[in-house]
Parts: structure tokens; sequence; C-alpha cells
């Protein structure tokens, strides 16, 4: 007797009857309650089960699935009379299945225990009864071994059709103790996962890094590649000169992100910001670790409207270890100030001596204030840098205004003046870290900041030499390029008009060039360094999705990262032609084989 090879479900037809769900055998009609004891032995004695199971050799001789449905008109609800409906499917439709179903498990980050769900067995069923779906481990062995290899493909041949391409590259413990996963993008400017590796050597972890990110630019195509851009780790930047050195015409830059983080970080690590940190801290645990306190606070949120000063906001702790944790805790004592204050004064809430004197103190609050402000106004431009559109020449915008708002909040902050100095020498070193003559030459060729005079001299003269160095590098006259600048600077020729100048609000810079001014010697060398990201906020976004993706316990790390490279390239890279297109009828295929 035939035995069942995928579960007894696919084999009956849910009908319902009298009210009552009862299961119908898709090849006698035979009707049973939800009992698979009972259907696995009806099945083993079916006689038109053993005859449909044997049906439909495929290609190599193996028998292909043949199941008898019913037609609609069977159903309870239809009239009596309909006949039986054949469904089979072939070796080739069910690879082809199987490897669209994979890709759409992969590209929307579905659960690989997916085709275990007994309700998907039951919804594939109902669209094809013949049809078996791919089991987790053929979804995370076989099939994640080809989708991968074409994917990776698909990144080769981005690459290949690029003219400039930008490496970004980023570090971060992973789970496994003393391990380092270093990620590498190459931006085509499409932000594609090139590949991964681990390292658990400390002492020449740089010599590593910048080993590997030559091998990579090696791989594809110094010529197309004009720059590079870390994380602020000190392995990271240990790797720039060795780069630099095997590639004069490319630069090492520091992520923006990374480096206004680390300004965040030191002036919430000041003494007196962090001693006011502190004691807001402890104001929220002790308001919500209290009961009463805390459904006080919260009724009064909600109800009180005096001064309009009722937001219904709770007070938080930092929860994140980026910029918005601290900000999130200032923020939701600024707003509930009014009932906090209230809280102290009352005669019917026993508040402790020492934090009814905090929340009664003026001075707290004035440097809860302006903290917020001098924080929130450093915080807002690591989300303005993190931005996709964001482009190199925003980096220069940025520490101009940095410098104008932090050298205006510093003086009425709380911090004292050798805390203030300790704040701008950090910003100093920000800029170093974040600011090369590359990002100057991105400013200085962006329309939007055109005509603007904030760059010192030497600022403009190495912004000179990166466009002529570019331009050797793109086999173009030097002088001809920066004759073009002149022209560009100016206004004059193809920049005479006003109306070229308006539509740069509103497509990207890099796009501005290849677009409207190709004709421009400088078009090239502007659109290559406009399209430069200026943060590593793509291998950011790659390390997340280890951080979140669910694989069984079975899948290995090697196949982890399989995972996350396809589920990040297959939402980032054009569907091929080939994965759309329509299978082959067998009448088509008999009159190949037959010419």
């Amino acid at each position: 007797m035939p035995r069942l090879q995928s579960g007894v479900w696919k084999h009956f037809t849910p009908v319902i009857k009298d009210g009552k769900e009862t299961f119908m055998c898709n090849y006698c009609l035979k009707t049973y309650t939800k009992n698979a004891t009972k259907m696995q032995l009806h099945l083993n004695k079916c006689e038109e089960y053993s005859v449909a199971s044997q049906q439909s050799p495929g290609p190599d001789g193996s028998s292909s699935a043949s199941i008898p449905v019913p037609s609609f008109s069977l159903l309870p609800s239809a009239s009596p009379g309909g006949q039986f409906l054949i469904d089979s499917v072939d070796q080739r439709s069910q690879a082809y299945a199987d490897e669209c179903l994979a890709r759409a498990v992969y590209a929307t980050s579905s659960p690989l225990t997916l085709t275990d769900n007994i309700y998907w067995k039951r919804f594939f069923s109902v669209l094809r009864p013949a049809y078996c779906p791919p089991t987790r481990e053929a979804l995370t062995s076989r099939l994640l071994d080809c989708e991968y290899d074409r994917v990776q493909s698909q990144v080769q041949e981005a690459v290949g059709k690029a003219d400039c391409v930008t490496i970004v590259c980023s570090s971060g413990w992973s789970k496994v103790k003393e391990t380092r996963t270093i990620i590498y993008i190459v931006a085509t400017p499409v932000p594609l996962l090139y590949k991964c590796t681990k390292t658990k050597e400390q002492m020449h972890q740089s010599t590593f890094i910048a080993e590997e990110l030559k091998d990579i630019i090696n791989e594809v195509g110094p010529q197309k590649v004009f720059a590079v851009i870390t994380d602020d780790t000190p392995e990271m930047k240990a790797a720039w000169g060795q780069v630099e050195e095997a590639f004069p015409h490319i630069s090492a830059i520091g992520c923006t992100a990374c480096g206004v983080q680390r300004l965040f970080d030191d002036v919430v690590a000041q003494p007196s910001v962090n001693a006011l940190c502190t004691r807001a801290e402890q104001v929220v645990k002790y308001v919500t670790e209290q009961k009463t306190l805390a459904e006080t606070f919260g009724c009064w949120q909600s109800t009180k409207t005096r001064n309009h000063r009722a937001t219904g906001t709770t007070l938080v702790l930092p929860s994140s270890s980026d910029w918005t944790g601290v900000i999130n805790m200032l923020n939701s004592l600024l707003e509930g100030q009014n009932s906090l204050q209230d809280m102290a004064v009352s005669p019917t809430l026993d508040v402790e001596a020492s934090f009814r004197v905090t929340l009664q103190d003026a001075a707290f609050w004035k440097g809860l204030s302006s903290s917020q402000n001098l924080l929130c106004s450093i915080g807002n431009y690591i989300s303005y840098m993190k931005r996709e559109e964001s482009t190199l020449s925003d980096v220069v915008d940025t520490f101009i205004q940095l410098r104008h708002y932090v050298g205006a909040l510093l003086p009425g902050s709380v911090l004292h003046s050798g805390e203030q100095k300790a704040v701008m020498a950090s910003l100093d070193r920000c800029q170093e870290f974040c600011m090369k003559p590359i990002h100057t030459a991105a400013y200085m060729l962006d329309p939007k900041h055109a005509g603007q005079q904030t760059l010192s001299g030497e600022q403009i003269n190495s912004a000179y030499y990166v466009i002529s160095n570019l331009s050797h590098q793109l086999n173009l006259d030097d002088g001809k390029v920066l004759g073009s600048y002149a022209r560009f600077s100016a206004k004059e020729g193809l920049w005479k008009g006003a109306g070229i100048w308006s539509s740069c609000q509103h497509v990207s810079a890099s796009t501005w060039w290849k677009g409207l001014c190709s004709s421009e010697p400088l078009s090239a060398v502007a659109s290559a360094i406009l399209q430069i990201p200026p943060t590593t906020g793509a291998c950011e976004s790659v390390r997340s999705r280890f951080c979140n993706t669910k694989t069984p316990c079975s899948v290995s790390a090697a196949r982890a990262q399989k995972l996350v490279a396809v589920q990040a390239n297959l939402n980032l890279l054009e569907p091929s032609d080939d994965e759309c297109a329509p299978l082959e009828s067998e009448e088509e295929i008999k009159s190949e084989t037959q010419q």
C-alpha cells in the first residue's frame, strides 16, 4: 500500500457540513472528522489514492504528484453533478515554484519555518493541491545556496555596470565572544552587501581590514573606486593610510554620523551634564517605581489643562544606546514639569524630602532645558546625516551650523568654562575625523551651495587638488576640468540662465550633473564625488538584520550570513527578466524537443 509522502492534510479538502468542519478525501469523497490517525488509515486502504499516487511519471522516471480535486460544483453550496479535476505538478514546475516561494520568503524576512505551519500548508493546497512546498531544511540549504549564488551574480553585474563605486566598511562585536563581524558594502550608489568576515585577532586587525579593503578594491576595479568610508574604531582609522598608500586617488574618510555621535557622547560625559542626567534619572525612577506617585502623575498629565501643558506624557528612562535615549528622558521630564512640581508641594502625597527639593529647584529645571537644547542641536545632525539622500556636501554644511549652534548654546549651559573648552576640542576632533578635502570638493560642486563663500583658502586649494587628481584618474584633462569649474562658479556659459539653477532643487546633485551638465568636462568628476555616501548607515542596516533575523538553531553562522546577504540585496536589486518569465507549457517543450 502507498504511504504518505508529505502529511495527511493535503489529501483532504475541508468541507462545512451541517455547520461543522469535516474533511473529504480528494480521491473517493469519503468524509472524516478532524482525526489524522483515521485519515491516515483511510489513505492506506483507499484504492483511488493508490492509483493516483502511481500516475504521471516525471522526466527522470520518478512520479510527480497527481491529485484529483473536487470541482466547486461538488461543494455543499453548489449544485450537484460536478466533475473531478486532475491536478498534477511536474518536476520542472515544482522546482520553479520552490524557487519563487524561497525568494519571497527571503525577500520578506519571513520565518524559514513558514512551510512547516499547518495553515500555510492548507493555503498552498487550496492554490495548488498537488504542489508540495519545500521543507525548512530545503529553505536553509539547497534553495538558499542557489538564491545566494544568483543574487551575488546580480551584485557583480551591478558593480560591473557602475561608473563609480564606494566601499563602505563597519565592524561590530558578534554574539560569539571576542569575535568581530566586519561588513563590507559596495555602493553603486545603491548600497549592496558585498561580503562579511569574522576575525578574533586584535593586535593586527587594522592590517587585516586594510588587506580586505584592498582586495575588494582590486576585485571591483580600482579605476572606479574614489572613496572608502569606515566607522570610527581605531583599527579602521589605522587602515586608512595603508589603503591610501596603495591607491593614492582614493580618499579614506570617516562616517559623519559616528563622528557626531562621539561628540554627543563627549558632551554627556562632561561632569556637569553627567551629574544632571544622573539626577534626572533618579527622579524618573523614584516617581515610576512608587505606585501612588506614578498613578497620580499619569492622572494629572491626562486631565490637567492649566497653561495647556498637559500632554499625557509618561516619564521614560534612556532605553536606547544612541542619542535619542537621553533626549527622550529629558523631554519627558520637561513635559511633565508642572505635574511633578505640583506633586512636590501636595500635602496628600508622600514624597521624600530630597526629591521635593529637586523638583522645586529652579536651577535643576533650567539645567534640563539648556542641556536638552544643546544635546538636541547635536543629535538632530546625527539623524540628518543618516538620511538616504545625504551627500558629502552636507557634511561641510553640518559642521558650519554645528559650530554656530554649539558656540551659541554653551555659555547658557550647565557646563563650566573648562568643560566648554573640552566640548569645543571634541568638536575639533570630530570635524578632523569627518571632514576631508573630498568633502570640501563636494561642497564646492554641489549646485545648492554655489556662490557661498564660507570656505578658507586652504580648504579651496585642497578641493582643487582632489578635483585635479580625480580628473587624471578618469583620463580627463585637468585644465579643461578646472576651466569648467571656473564657468560653473561664475555662472557663465551653460550655467548662465536661472532655470538650470532652480532645477537643482528637484533632483539630486549627482543627477543634476549627469543629466543637465553632461556636456561639461567637470560633469564626470562632480557626479562621482556627489554620489559618495557620508555615513556607514548601510552597514548598520545590515547589522540590524543580523540581530533581527530569526533562524532555526540548526542553521550555521555561515548560512545565516548568506540569508542576510540575500535579504539585503534582493530588496535593492531590480528583478531580472528571467525571474518573472512564465514557464513553457508541456506542448511547447515537446515541440522544441521534436525540432
